[in-house]
C-alpha cells in the first residue's frame, strides 16, 4: 500500500505546468495541515542531476541514469506532457484509514480536466459520477474504491478523500491566501519544492503526544547522563532540548523552499510564531545589520556576523556553560562580572575563526562602551579563574594593558594558560578528549590581543604580536580578504543583506580542523589533510533573520564547489579512522 501511494504522488507531480499563476490558493482550505508544491518532474530531475554532477561526478554518474531510467517509464505510461506538469499536495497528518494511506488530495496546475483523469487512469478514460457539492466520483483507478474529483479555477483536484474534494469545490470563508501571508507566500512559492506546515494546528492536535515524547526523550537523556558520570552534564542538555519543545508549540506556521541547480543548493524558509508567545518579545526587540565579513582572512574556517542584544548572548552562553556546571551557583565575583557584561547594550559582532593549527581568531565588536565591553571581558575571565566548578581550565590569566600599538590603538594583552588536568577532567577523564582541546586551543596557553578604535573593539587570537598585526594589517588594508574569493560572492549574494545571525564556512577549513583535532585525540601524527584539495576556498552559508511582528526567516546555502572538498578531504579522513575500511 504504501508503494502504491508513493506511485500515486509521483505520478501526480507529473500532471501540471509550474504555476505562473496562484489562484489555486484561494480554493485551498485554510485549516490544511500540510501543503507541499513541486515543479514538474522533467525540470527538478534535470536541476537535481545537475547539481549532484557538479558536487560528485561519481554520484552523478550513478544517479544520472536512475532518474532518466524513471522518467522513461512515467512518459511511456502517462505520456509527453506528465514529465513537465507541475502539481500541489495537501495531506491531512492523522492516522492511515483502513487502506493503509493518510487523507490527501492532489492538484494538478491544469485546464484539461478529462486529460488529468485519463492520464492519472494510464490513458484510460474515466466515468465520472456527480455527486452534491459540485464535484465528481470514479473508479479508483489503483485499486478498489471510489476516488473523487473536481475541476477548479486553473486546476484539476483528484484524490480519495471525499473531505479535501468536497472542500476545493466550495471553499469556505478562510482559505489558504488568507493564511499566507506575503512573507510566508514567498519561500513556500520558489524553487523546486515548497512546504508549508500548520503548526500551530499540529501542535494542538498532538499535545499529549509531544508531552509524552518530551518525557521520554528527557527520561533517555538522564540514563545516558547517569551511564557517563564523569561527561558533560545533562541538566543543560535537557534545558536546550527542552526549549526545542517548547519551540514546536511556540511555532504558528512554517514555509520553506528547497531549490537544486548546477551553481548548488538553497534552503529558505520563514518560521512564524504564535502571537503572544514568548519569542515574540524576542523578535520585537532583535537588532539586524548589514554583515560584512569580506575584509577577513581567506583561509579561516569560520565567518560569523551577530547582532544581539547582551542579555541575550548571557542567556545563550549560561545555556551552554550550564552543560558542563549544572545547578552550580555563580561566585560573587562572576555575578557582578556578568552584571556589567548585561549592561552592555546591543553588541555587534562580526569576525573569523580558526582551528587547523591552533585557535586563531578576529573579532571586530561594535558597542556604546568599549571600555566598559573590555572590563567586562576581563572580570570574567579572572572570576571564571577563580571559580570551584569544571568552568574554570585555567591555570593562570595574565592582563597587560596597553603592551602594543598599532596604528595609533593600543592593545592590551591577555594570555590564559591551560591547566591539563583540569582539562582532562573537562574531557571526561579521556585523555584523548583533553589531547583533543589542547590541540583547538593550540598549546598550553592562548593569548588575546584587545584594542578600542573609535566605537569599536579590535579583538584577536593569536599565539603571537606579529601575527595579530598581520591580521590586523590584512583587515584594515581590506584589499585580499574572503570577499575576493568568488564563492564568498556568491555565498554572501544568496543570503539576506540584513541579519542577526549570519555564518559562512569553508570546507577546506572544516577538513583542517578535524584532521587536527582528530589527529590529537587518537595520537595519530600522520593523520593530516589530504594534498589534493582544490585550492581555493569552496564556502557555504546560512543566516537567521526576526521578521516583525512574529517571525524568522532562514537561509541554508550549499554550492556545488563544496562537493569535491567534502569528497576528497572529509571522507578520506573519515576512513582512515581504526576500524574504517577505505572504500
Amino acid at each position: 500500500m504504501l508503494a502504491q501511494f508513493v506511485s500515486i504522488w509521483i505520478v501526480a507531480a507529473t500532471l501540471g505546468q509550474t504555476p505562473a499563476e496562484t489562484a489555486w490558493l484561494k480554493a485551498v482550505p485554510g485549516d490544511v495541515d500540510l501543503v507541499i508544491r513541486g515543479r514538474g518532474l522533467e525540470s527538478t530531475s534535470a536541476d537535481l542531476t545537475a547539481m549532484l554532477k557538479a558536487m560528485s561526478p561519481r554520484l552523478g554518474a550513478m544517479a544520472e541514469p536512475a532518474l532518466a531510467d524513471l522518467l522513461t517509464k512515467f512518459k511511456d505510461q502517462h505520456g509527453e506532457l506528465a514529465l513537465k506538469t507541475a502539481w500541489v499536495g495537501l495531506v491531512r497528518a492523522v492516522a492511515p484509514g483502513p487502506d493503509g494511506v493518510i487523507p490527501f488530495a492532489v492538484l494538478v496546475i491544469q485546464e484539461d480536466y478529462r486529460g488529468v483523469l485519463k492520464a492519472l487512469a494510464a490513458g484510460k478514460d474515466v466515468v465520472l459520477k456527480p455527486q452534491d457539492g459540485g464535484f465528481d466520483a470514479f473508479d479508483n483507478p489503483h485499486g478498489a474504491g471510489l476516488w473523487y474529483a473536481v475541476k477548479g479555477a486553473g486546476f484539476v483536484a483528484f484524490g480519495p478523500d471525499k473531505e479535501f474534494i468536497a472542500a476545493l469545490a466550495k471553499p469556505g470563508a478562510k482559505t489558504l491566501d488568507q493564511v499566507l501571508t506575503p512573507a510566508l507566500a514567498k519561500p513556500f512559492l520558489a524553487g523546486d519544492l515548497g512546504l508549508f506546515v500548520n503548526a500551530s494546528k499540529l501542535s494542538v492536535r498532538y499535545a499529549d503526544q509531544i508531552d509524552q515524547g518530551r518525557q521520554k526523550f528527557m527520561d533517555s537523556l538522564d540514563q545516558a547522563g547517569q551511564r557517563t558520570p564523569n561527561g558533560p552534564s545533562m541538566e543543560g542538555v535537557k534545558l536546550m532540548y527542552g526549549r526545542f519543545f517548547d519551540a514546536i508549540k511556540d511555532a504558528d506556521s512554517l514555509t520553506l523552499n528547497l531549490d537544486f541547480a548546477a551553481e548548488g543548493f538553497h534552503l529558505a524558509g520563514l518560521l512564524d510564531v504564535k502571537a503572544g508567545a514568548t519569542p515574540v518579545k524576542a523578535i520585537a526587540s532583535s537588532g539586524v545589520g548589514a554583515a560584512d565579513l569580506s575584509k577577513f582572512a581567506a583561509d579561516a574556517a569560520f565567518y560569523v556576523y551577530m547582532n544581539m542584544d547582551a542579555k541575550e548572548v548571557a542567556r545563550l552562553q549560561n545555556l551552554s556553560l550550564s552543560m558542563v556546571n549544572p545547578g552550580a551557583k555563580d561566585s560573587p565575583e562572576l555575578t557582578k562580572a556578568m552584571d556589567l557584561f548585561n549592561q552592555q547594550g546591543r553588541i555587534e559582532t562580526q569576525g573569523s575563526m580558526t582551528f587547523g593549527n591552533g585557535m586563531r581568531g578576529f573579532n571586530v565588536v561594535n558597542v556604546s562602551d568599549p571600555k566598559a565591553y573590555i572590563a567586562a571581558l576581563e572580570a570574567m575571565l579572572q572570576a571564571m579563574k577563580k571559580a570551584e566548578s569544571p568552568l574554570n581550565i585555567y591555570k593562570d590569566i595574565k592582563v597587560d594593558a596597553d603592551v602594543e600599538t598599532y596604528q595609533g590603538i593600543k592593545f592590551t594583552h591577555v594570555v590564559a594558560t591551560i591547566d591539563s588536568e583540569k582539562l582532562t577532567k573537562l574531557g571526561g577523564g579521556n585523555p584523548g578528549g583533553a589531547a583533543s582541546l589542547k590541540a583547538m586551543f593550540g598549546g598550553d596557553a592562548f593569548h588575546y590581543w584587545i584594542g578600542i578604535d573609535g566605537k569599536r573593539v579590535l579583538h584577536v587570537t593569536s599565539p603571537t604580536w606579529d601575527e595579530a598585526k598581520a591580521q590586523l594589517d590584512a583587515y584594515l588594508k581590506g584589499d585580499s580578504g574572503v570577499g575576493t574569493v568568488p564563492s564568498y560572492q556568491s555565498v554572501r549574494a544568496a543570503l539576506p543583506e540584513q541579519a542577526s545571525l549570519l555564518m559562512i564556512a569553508s570546507a577546506q577549513g572544516l577538513v583542517r580542523m578535524f584532521a587536527s583535532q582528530l589527529s590529537a585525540t587518537l595520537n595519530k601524527p600522520d593523520l593530516k589533510v589530504p594534498e589534493d584539495l582544490p585550492k581555493e576556498p569552496a564556502l557555504f552559508g546560512g543566516s537567521l533573520t526576526p521578521r516583525a511582528p512574529k517571525g524568522y526567516e532562514f537561509h541554508f546555502v550549499l554550492p556545488s564547489q563544496v562537493g569535491p572538498v567534502i569528497e576528497k578531504g572529509m571522507i578520506p579522513l573519515f576512513q582512515g579512522l581504526p576500524g574504517n575500511v577505505p572504500q
